[in-house]
């Protein structure tokens, strides 16, 4: 990474944005910037590059801010319409489809902030277009909860953060990183700007696919650490509700899902327009072989199955944040995404895998770039174990078990951690 790279601006003029005046404007939108953004992608050479001009579309359509709730002057769009945007980018582009993902999960606690200045600017960047990006990840340890990166007290009586997190998806193209760290207090969350004095940014995310969500290293040198991002006394475990992961999951599905339609679309286009039929068919063109119609009739039945399971999923979404006490919601929507997770990640790598069984050896050749949907739904379905996905699903139907994510090993953990860093008098 040159020291050009890192200086370059990272979100759009604000005069630059269109911002969408309804959910189906911004589903236009979507379209219109999934086209351009899809143009990019089919070039091999610029589908190595950082990602800077595909992240600027994202703004400049408006894309990055509908999720702003109106009574901030957002659009304030419905769970259907942000998850079915990110699906509709994800179509052109998996790596810029988690881009936008990874946005939503981290905006969405900036709503339930205090409501003070600081909050009031976070949002405006928001609506002007500057992203989020995450920290939480780490290497390393024995697992996901195992945080070597720590905010500590100096000599001085400053809380400093060292340290470093990799898997840091959008955070190279991001204003704003957000982190989890250890400390004495337990775990806790910390928001910080990309020119915060002892943050460095790096790109090294050099996986065979996903290349453009950046999900790179960010390091911590004895960053200060405002004290509004310290846990109250007793609150150090934090309170991550039931289904306080399917948001983030839902999005990872509409990836998925996305990436499957983009290369069953491409597939189909490529059969169309350069595919030779196979001697023995005696027909004149590819897409007149018996045997290539049925497969791709399996193929979109596979992409229409997770689509349809993504719909229905959003459509329980937003009922349950209507009434997010319902027990009933809640079960249905962690089944719902649990669903659509494991059908996503089917579609996405059936289709981009064995469309090439029916393209032909010419379709490897590097300038169709039509790898890039296989390497795309291979790496980004390696996120969570689907097979835990079924477990909950199935011990839900076997045995009456309530559906659960990996969201209760997550409080469990942090109950642990509260207790310890707060041990209760006897």
């Amino acid at each position: 990474m040159s020291i050009t790279d890192i200086e370059r601006p990272v979100h759009a003029a604000a005069s630059a944005i269109r911002h969408p005046g309804s959910e189906a404007e911004a589903i236009r939108f979507a379209k219109e910037a999934a086209e351009k953004i899809a143009q990019l992608a089919r070039n091999p050479e610029t589908h190595q590059q950082l990602p800077y001009e595909q992240a600027d579309i994202l703004s400049n359509y408006g894309l990055t801010a509908i999720f702003v709730p109106k009574r901030f002057g957002g659009l304030g769009a419905s769970i259907k319409t942000v998850v079915e945007v990110v699906r509709i980018i994800s179509t052109a582009d998996g790596g810029v489809g988690q881009l936008l993902q990874i946005h939503n999960v981290m905006i969405r606690g900036v709503f339930n902030r205090p409501d003070d200045e600081f909050r009031a600017g976070l949002i405006r960047d928001i609506l002007a277009g500057k992203r989020f990006g995450n920290a939480l990840a780490e290497v390393g340890g024995k697992n996901k909860f195992d945080h070597a990166t720590r905010v500590t007290r100096d000599e001085d009586g400053n809380y400093r953060l060292n340290g470093s997190k990799f898997y840091s998806t959008g955070s190279f193209l991001a204003e704003w990183i957000s982190l989890t760290a250890a400390s004495d207090n337990g775990p806790l969350g910390v928001l910080l700007n990309r020119n915060t004095p002892g943050l460095t940014l790096e790109d090294d995310w050099r996986a065979f696919g996903q290349q453009h969500s950046v999900s790179g290293t960010v390091r911590f040198d004895n960053v200060l650490v405002d004290e509004r991002f310290l846990p109250k006394p007793g609150a150090a475990g934090g309170g991550m509700p039931r289904t306080g992961l399917t948001w983030p999951q839902i999005l990872h599905a509409a990836i998925d899902t996305g990436i499957a339609r983009g290369a069953l679309e491409a597939a189909t286009d490529y059969l169309r327009n350069n595919a030779r039929p196979w001697v023995d068919a005696e027909v004149e063109r590819a897409a007149e072989e018996p045997h290539i119609i049925k497969r791709v009739g399996e193929y979109a039945v596979a992409v229409r199955s997770a689509e349809a399971l993504l719909r229905y999923a959003a459509d329980v979404f937003d009922q349950h944040l209507a009434d997010p006490e319902d027990e009933a919601l809640q079960d249905e929507l962690i089944l719902a995404v649990a669903s659509v997770r494991s059908q996503s990640d089917s579609a996405s790598l059936f289709v981009s895998s064995d469309m090439f069984s029916l393209l032909g050896a010419s379709a490897s050749l590097n300038k169709w770039n039509l790898n890039r949907f296989w390497a795309d739904a291979r790496v980004h379905t390696t996120h969570d174990p689907i097979r835990w996905r079924l477990h909950h699903v199935g011990n839900y139907y076997l045995n009456g078990v309530p559906p659960d994510e990996y969201g209760a090993a997550i409080r469990a953990k942090r109950a642990e951690l509260a207790a310890a860093a707060n041990p209760t008098r006897s």
